[in-house]
């Protein structure tokens, strides 16, 4: 009886030996054939794209895949980041090691990634983007996604992005925005084939916990106006701004359902078209862009009064409903009073 107590225990021990170094041997796979697959389709890219990383590493238990010190350069464009972890489910894990990558994503329609220290510099436009870490929920089809990413051909189908993130910074040294940053950023992202209800392919954006530093120039040409209202000019506080758009492509077209920004002071809510100059931002021509301020604060409507009565002008709402439409191009747009 003792006998068969150990030949059992001591079979079962090498049934879990066993597996154990299968699921290694598997992962040592998985992550040779992702080296190996992404060094391919950056080979066959139609873009001048170049992808750098220190090692990739795949659990061999949950099928995690962790990447380590991301490069990824496109033109004058670097994006990075620290690590990059996907979350997948255990079956994708045996897809990848059974059929290979390329197999293996097209089997994924639902993933999770998690980012750290991530960073997009674009050394022509000094355009810079950073993020301390970034959660994002995958829905689509993550072969064709990888696909129009390195090829930017259209697709078919329809791809789902939900990501959140902490410390935004933005900053593009004098251009009309300058630097924003913010404690979170909210991002709900569809694009690809129509859905019978085209308004499902809006995007959204928020922020929280906003502070703008303005372009020099508007520091010091509205430096009075800000700090009377006890702000310091390189430094203004907003409570949240959101934003609901849609970018068509082919003509560069974006067009924005809803905008608000929302501030100690007042609400400003933005909706109009805007014919993007992806080469000078600052050039892009908006048609038909409608502004309104409104749930003005006490101290704002005082000021509105005073500056009607300094510049000798009756402005439509001007202490409580202001609206303007603007159109031209973004430096230097042509405005009217709407009543």
């Amino acid at each position: 009886m003792r006998n068969k107590l150990f030949y059992f225990f001591a079979g079962f021990l090498l049934l879990a030996i066993g597996l154990f170094a299968y699921h290694f041997y598997a992962a040592n796979n998985a992550e040779r054939t992702l080296d190996e697959t992404i060094q391919e389709i950056t080979k066959k890219s139609q873009l001048n794209l170049n992808i750098d990383y220190s090692s990739i590493e795949v659990s061999p238990f949950s099928g995690d895949i962790h990447i380590s010190d991301i490069n990824i350069f496109h033109d004058q464009a670097i994006q990075r980041a620290a690590s990059a972890r996907f979350d997948l489910t255990y079956s994708d894990f045996l897809n990848f090691m059974l059929w290979g990558a390329e197999s293996g994503l097209k089997q994924v329609e639902t993933a999770k990634l998690d980012l750290r220290s991530i960073s997009y510099t674009n050394r022509e436009t000094f355009l810079e983007v950073k993020l301390d870490t970034m959660r994002v929920n995958y829905s689509g089809n993550l072969w064709d996604l990888v696909v129009i990413s390195m090829t930017q051909r259209p697709t078919q189908l329809q791809h789902n992005i939900k990501a959140s993130g902490t410390k935004f910074r933005f900053y593009q040294g004098e251009s009309a925005v300058g630097a924003v940053s913010a404690d979170s950023l909210t991002i709900n992202a569809y694009f690809g084939h129509s859905a019978s209800n085209p308004d499902s392919l809006f995007n959204s954006l928020e922020l929280s916990s906003i502070t703008w530093t303005p372009p020099k120039s508007i520091q010091q040409q509205y430096q009075f106006f800000i700090q009377g209202f006890g702000y310091q000019a390189d430094s203004i506080p907003l409570r949240s701004a959101s934003l609901i758009y849609r970018n068509t492509l082919e003509d560069n077209l974006l067009s924005v359902k809803d905008m608000s920004i929302n501030s100690e002071l007042f609400t400003v809510s933005i909706d109009g078209y805007v014919m993007l100059d992806t080469d000078q931002f600052n050039q892009s021509n908006m048609r038909n862009v409608a502004i309104r301020l409104h749930e003005m604060s006490p101290k704002f409507q005082n000021f509105m009064q005073q500056l009607e009565k300094l510049m000798g002008l009756q402005i439509p709402g001007g202490d409580s409903d202001l609206q303007i439409r603007l159109n031209g191009p973004l430096a230097k747009p042509e405005f009217t009073f709407k009543p």
